[in-house]
Parts: C-alpha cells; structure tokens; sequence
C-alpha cells in the first residue's frame, strides 16, 4: 500500500492538473479530493503546504522547467508531466527536513509511471536530476 506522502502527493497532482485544465479554484477542488479520496492521509497540512507552495512558486517552476527542458515548451508539454515536474520541482526547491532528494525524484518518477505514457518516467527522472544537480536553483526551506 502506498504511504499517506504518496497519496497527498497524487491528490495535490491531479488537483493542480484539474486547476490548469478547468481554471476552476484551486482550494474548492483540493477540498473535494481531499475528502473523497484522502481518507487515509495522516497529515493533510503535508499536502496543502504542498499546494499552496505549488502555487505561490509557479512561475519559478515554470523558469526551472523551461531552462531544464528547453526543448519541450510548457504549452507544447504533456500536461501530466507538466504538473508531476511542477510537484517535484516545488519539493526541490522547498524542501522539506524529513524528504531526501532521492526521495523527491522516485516520488515523481512513480507518478508518471502511473499517469503518464511509458516515456514519461524517464522525462521526468532526467529533468529531476538536473534539476537537483544545478547549483544556481534556489533551494528555500
């Protein structure tokens, strides 16, 4: 069975995911899923820390993805990737005491391999890692 992380991670996802697919709000929607589908999160402040950092951090997201994956321009990018690069990318860069980096990767390596096509995985793991290897990203805490 999947951990209570894992599963805030795959609601705060497709919460995100709908936001940018529908433009509904983003808190009405994260409310829903969250009681529909979060029965088992232990600490739910865990994933809307996570979303509302998601969606403060956007548009750096967004640099980081652009200068990570210059060849996939947002507009032209599968919007699951999108959105598990968006998640990871916020971890990264907020990172959290108790997540290691590693942790980080495999989390948004896992999600594509569950949402996205069979090419997503490795997208995602190479984008990851420069990510976690480049020194001029900001990491805040």
């Amino acid at each position: 069975m999947a951990s209570w992380r894992h599963l805030s991670r795959t609601i705060v996802m497709q919460t995100f995911f709908e936001k940018l697919a529908r433009r509904c709000d983003l808190k009405e929607v994260f409310a829903y899923n969250l009681k529909e589908y979060g029965k088992q999160i232990e600490e739910p402040q865990f994933a809307e820390a996570l979303l509302d950092k998601m969606e403060q951090s956007q548009s750096e997201i967004e640099k980081i993805i652009q200068k990570h994956a210059p060849e996939w321009p947002l507009d032209k990018m599968d919007p699951v990737e999108r959105v598990i690069l968006t998640l990871s990318i916020c971890e990264l860069i907020h990172p959290s005491d108790d997540v290691p980096v590693n942790v980080v990767i495999n989390e948004g390596i896992e999600l594509a391999k569950t949402y996205g096509d069979e090419k997503s995985g490795k997208f995602i793991n190479g984008v990851l890692n420069a990510v976690a290897h480049d020194k001029s990203v900001k990491k805040n805490s």
